[in-house]
């Protein structure tokens, strides 16, 4: 077996992987299962580093358990599952995300495919589809049915068995997929409500599942190109354009058949499924963004849905008010900085919106409700009243403080 781990996961290289990861800032992730903070492996960074290789080396490592964490999806009752391994096991995975991406071993790079690739991530799918919009008239929209924990973990390892040979990676890759979270008495329940099933799937989490799961679907996109189908794919959301409605009708079938080749489906043509024909005038919800046609040349462009926008408002005055800041510990002054980074994130994601100027005001709406309910929170609305314009705007109860230059570049 290829002595190559050796190098490619030596300290120098897990290294190189922590300073480039988010557990190297002061947004790291959250403890795994061994309860170890990516602040108290840093405290002893040089040792750990050390360690780790010198398991890696004579083939003493392995993965732990992931921690599962239950969090309640927004509007609604449901809850989400979110897989965190340990800070060692996200640092392995990211190390070899690198020499995978850096090397191309696996074959996943497809005109079609989008998504965890670089170059290939969110605005360049964007981009393709709106080209595609501007010249053809119908559009098949599905996604891949519950993805990421019905992917066959058998037929994953022989993907990478296919791309990787004997390269001594794939022992350390197959413990990776076969992963699983270590579940409480009482979180058991809520992991069967998921619809998950042990042995089955890759977890969402793992700095490798994303590569992982391009993976599965190369032979998919690859044969789908063959069949001469204009899709673009963003991880399990797919859209497919083509002249005729009946062509879009048509175009399912064969993204079902060769999808159930290996274990997978995409809902069926009927009403209330996430399956849509879509016509010349209607609006594609894809990623995030709504492509239309506007003006008089029905030119395509695409901007942020309202339902989008919607959501992200939601999630930031949930975030945002006093009794979940005070529940993450964080006073006034470091709220204020991180809804400010916050907001400017989404400036920077949609700064190519045909809409942003309404995305802009709806935003810098939230920015002042927000501070105004912390201080009527804090103060009451009396106080809040006796506060002159010039001091509201001293408080940041006026327009954010942004250079429009800036977000728009």
């Amino acid at each position: 077996m290829s002595s190559r781990p050796t190098r490619i996961l030596a300290k120098s290289k897990l290294r190189a992987a922590w300073i480039a990861s988010r557990d190297s800032s002061n947004n790291a992730g959250r403890a795994g299962f061994d309860g170890i903070t990516a602040a108290r492996f840093a405290a002893n960074l040089d040792y750990n580093l050390a360690v780790l290789a010198e398991q890696l080396k004579k083939n003493l490592y392995g993965p732990a358990p992931l921690k599962a964490i239950f969090i309640p999806k927004t509007n609604s009752d449901n809850e989400r599952m979110i897989c965190i391994p340990t800070v060692r096991d996200r640092l392995v995975q990211r190390a070899i995300v690198a020499y995978l991406s850096r090397t191309k071993k696996l074959p996943i790079y497809h005109s079609s495919s989008f998504g965890f690739l670089p170059q290939r991530e969110t605005n360049a799918a964007v981009e393709v589809a709106v080209n595609y919009r501007q010249s053809f008239d119908w559009c098949l929209k599905t996604d891949i049915e519950s993805f990421f924990d019905r992917i066959p973990r058998q037929y994953l390892k022989g993907c990478v068995a296919k791309a990787l040979g004997k390269h001594s990676l794939v022992p350390i890759i197959n413990r990776t997929i076969d992963c699983e979270v270590r579940l409480s008495d009482r979180d058991r329940p809520k992991f069967h409500k998921q619809g998950i099933k042990v042995g089955v799937g890759i977890r969402q989490g793992m700095p490798l599942s994303p590569i992982l799961a391009n993976l599965v679907l190369s032979s998919f996109d690859k044969r789908i190109e063959k069949h001469g189908l204009r899709m673009v794919r963003y991880a399990d959301d797919i859209v497919v354009f083509t002249d005729t409605k009946e062509e879009a009708k048509n175009a399912h079938a064969p993204i079902d058949r060769l999808l159930k080749d290996i274990e997978l489906s995409i809902p069926g043509l009927a009403a209330n499924t996430k399956t849509q024909i879509l016509g010349p005038h209607d609006p594609i919800d894809f990623l995030g963004r709504e492509i239309v046609r506007v003006g008089l040349e029905k030119q395509s462009v695409w901007r942020v849905s309202r339902k989008q926008i919607a959501k992200i408002v939601r999630r930031l005055e949930n975030e945002y008010t006093l009794e979940a800041r005070l529940k993450e510990k964080s006073n006034f002054q470091e709220t204020i900085v991180d809804l400010r980074n916050s907001i400017t994130a989404y400036f920077s994601i949609y700064k190519g919106a045909n809409n942003f100027p309404s995305l802009d005001a709806e935003l810098q709406g939230v920015n002042r409700r927000i501070i105004r309910y912390i201080f009527i929170d804090l103060f009451g609305e009396e106080a809040l009243a006796r506060i002159t314009p010039e001091q509201q705007k001293f408080l940041g109860l006026g327009r954010l403080d942004l250079h429009e230059a800036e977000v728009m570049d």
